[in-house]
């Protein structure tokens, strides 16, 4: 199912996609990544998984309960507006495909690494988008791991062609009195000093132009398998039952917005003779106006 919205909320902080590396998180110059939220495809499954063992005579099977796994499969693109733009989201989506790979432990002696490593740290992510994809306490990303990748520029959309001219500088011998280096319009140089053959050596440089494609449209889609980082399930306490603890009770999987706390309110009161209330108004800062103000946090950073 495709996701639409204004595209005036494309850069809305609420809709942004949020992606860290969890081993490299806290390292020197190591961000979360931010794409813009297209989003194109989202789901959330969950499975439930059972031992079932079939026995003789028994009709149903017996049946145990292991575990119930959840499973998230989003897909966005990475539109950009101009080749400046382009050219920075494509670096993006390198580092978002570096992010797939692990964390090693180097033994080096001069800055080097070695061909033999020790795996240090799974490629965890952390993956936030609005308040379907975040933890229902604490309203921040995800913790969990990606299975499957795909990475796809749109080649309908075109792209970008940038070239870089690079001078490169060589040396050229040429015999019997620089004809090879005449024949190549450059010139002889001076004779190799101790050298009395009449071999010549001559400088030349020449220019090369890299070409570099870079897409307008990039597809990016991945399923990632979400680690709980919070106690689910249900227990009892003060005569109900609570699912996971009274923090994420009826949150989750989505962190539900609950009814704010009013911050400030301008009310118009009617008071009798003996100072009693007999009418109240509230002209300003009504529970319908804070919580609309939940939900479009962020919409307009």
């Amino acid at each position: 199912m495709a996701l639409t919205f204004a595209p005036s909320l494309r850069n809305a902080g609420f809709f942004q996609i949020e992606i860290t590396h969890l081993p490299t998180a806290h390292g020197e110059g190591n961000e979360s990544l931010s794409f813009e939220g297209w989003v194109t495809e989202f789901s959330d499954d969950f499975t439930s998984t059972w031992n079932a063992e079939t026995v003789y005579g028994r009709m149903d099977p017996l049946a145990t309960f292991q575990n119930t796994s959840r499973k998230i499969s989003l897909a966005f693109d990475v539109v950009s507006d101009n080749s400046a733009i382009a050219e920075r989201n494509l670096g993006k989506v390198n580092r978002l495909i570096e992010f797939l790979y692990p964390v090693y432990a180097r033994e080096v002696t001069e800055n080097t690494r070695d061909l033999q490593n020790t795996l240090k740290a799974s490629p965890l992510w952390g993956l936030k988008w609005t308040n379907l994809i975040a933890t229902p306490h604490t309203n921040r990303f995800l913790v969990g791991y990606v299975e499957g990748f795909s990475y796809a520029p749109d080649m309908e959309m075109g792209g970008f062609l940038r070239g870089d001219y690079v001078a490169i500088q060589g040396r050229e011998v040429a015999d019997e009195q620089g004809d090879q280096a005449r024949a190549s319009g450059v010139g002889h140089g001076a004779p190799i000093e101790g050298d009395e053959t009449g071999t010549y050596q001559t400088t030349r440089s020449r220019g090369v132009v890299r070409n570099q494609y870079i897409p307008k449209v990039l597809n990016i889609s991945f399923n990632f398998t979400v680690l709980h980082t919070h106690l689910p399930g249900w227990f009892y306490k003060d005569g109900r039952y609570v699912f996971g603890s009274d923090d994420i009770d009826g949150k989750f999987p989505n962190a539900s917005l609950q009814p704010s706390m009013l911050l400030s309110q301008h009310v118009e009161r009617e008071v009798n003779s003996e100072g009693e209330l007999v009418n109240q108004t509230i002209l300003s800062g009504s529970v319908e106006e804070m919580n609309q103000a939940d939900v479009l946090e962020g919409l307009t950073e």
